[in-house]
């Protein structure tokens, strides 16, 4: 054990679990080391709190220097490139080597994947995105507000459904929804495909009962910042007063510069383990694909869902991986494919949707109706998180 090292490269979800779980795991002796540029660390779930003003940045944000109370090294630099083969990195700050690598960067937000959307779009993906947003409707009096999802694969996939109800709501109090209309206009076939056509009819059914209007199949081609106008593939064109846009995703540089992604642009992972295809590099969380057993169409397949949850669920399998290595002995376990998600509604109403991704012959997903005592637990989620892993 004398003189091995764990390298993690990010500093979200699914890095942070990682570090702590293995830090309980092995003694000091063991070097564990977490690389991000940044030092602020916030759930993604939050972001549509502090669009609405439900919260402020400064609640909901922690610093990842806390790792270093429990033993963790943080070092605030950008990884430039990564040798699986190695296990080597070259960071901002010099060339770091571990004797396991976890991959955790993340998925990088690219508006200028689609031309027009960066200079027309607010967003909410993104803190900085969240806090101008909200300013932004502090001051809106009324119009078309357009929700695109306008690729895919995107990390939490309900947000952009929990987030035009969480709209609809706002407007509701506020007297201004007589003069707004609102309507989601994604690339999905349905809402949250993954998780199945009867939790698609569900969110269906939320926006329909609000009178926000679905489009699906809708591939974004251009946004005509000037005309305030989205063309879609199809031929298809839509006016919007307010345009508010999940960003493309794509893994980041290093990442896909790696040689570890497939035609996907991500790459994949054990399904049970998450290694990756180098010995001793492990891929976790949204910078990771991870093809699952059951489909509900023979010709679709699928592919685990990026959320947090999942992120936080590999990074305890990863650290229970790699301290089995350590100590010699036999690796125990595994990745069970179950996550949970939380779908605001407003009111202080939320659903929690529990999924078996690993289930055949597809996904199994069960949710009950919206209330209170849902919206509460998911308060208290986000609470333990921060305080178990980040304080």
């Amino acid at each position: 054990m004398n003189g091995t090292t764990t390298l993690i490269l990010g500093g979200g979800s699914g890095g942070i679990v990682t570090a702590h779980t293995l830090r309980t795991l092995l003694p000091q002796e063991h070097k564990i080391v977490l690389v991000d540029k940044r030092n602020a660390f916030y759930i993604g779930a939050t972001k549509t709190w502090v669009m609405m003003g439900m919260r402020t940045p400064q609640e909901v944000t922690r610093s990842l220097d806390a790792l270093k109370r429990r033993g963790i090294e943080v070092m605030h630099t950008s990884v430039k490139s990564i040798d699986p083969a190695k296990r080597e990195v070259v960071t901002g700050n010099g060339v770091l080597r571990g004797d396991y690598l976890v991959i955790a960067l993340g998925a990088d937000l690219n508006m200028g994947a689609v031309q027009g959307l960066e200079p027309a779009a607010h967003t909410f993906y993104t803190m900085d995105g969240a806090m101008r947003l909200r300013d932004t409707l502090k001051r809106f009096s009324g119009g078309h507000i357009v929700l695109l999802i306008p690729r895919v694969p995107i990390k939490c996939p309900p947000a952009p459904y929990e987030a035009v109800m969480l709209l609809h709501y706002a407007f509701k109090m506020s007297g201004l929804l007589g003069k707004t209309r609102l309507s989601v206009y994604t690339v999905e076939p349905a809402p949250m495909p993954t998780a199945g056509p009867e939790m698609g009819k569900f969110i269906s059914g939320l926006l329909d009962e609000r009178g926000i209007a679905l489009h699906t199949s809708k591939r974004t081609q251009s946004v005509d910042v000037a005309r305030r106008l989205i063309r879609f593939e199809d031929g298809s064109e839509v006016r919007y007063d307010l345009l508010i846009a999940v960003p493309p995703h794509e893994a980041p540089r290093a990442a896909k510069e790696s040689g570890l992604t497939n035609q996907s642009g991500w790459i994949p992972a054990d399904p049970k383990t998450l290694q990756t295809a180098a010995d001793r590099v492990y891929a976790i969380g949204d910078v990771s694909v991870i093809p699952l057993p059951g489909r509900y169409k023979p010709d679709a397949p699928l592919v685990l869902p990026k959320a947090g949850v999942f992120a936080e669920a590999h990074g305890k399998v990863v650290a229970g991986q790699i301290a089995a290595h350590v100590l010699g002995k036999a690796p125990s376990e595994v990745f069970d494919g179950k996550g949970f998600c939380y779908i605001e509604t407003g009111d202080s109403h939320a659903v929690r949707g529990d999924g078996d991704f690993y289930a055949t012959p597809h996904p199994r997903i069960t949710s009950r109706a919206p209330d209170l005592m849902q919206f509460q637990e998911k308060e208290a989620w986000v609470e333990s998180f921060m305080k178990t892993y980040v304080t």
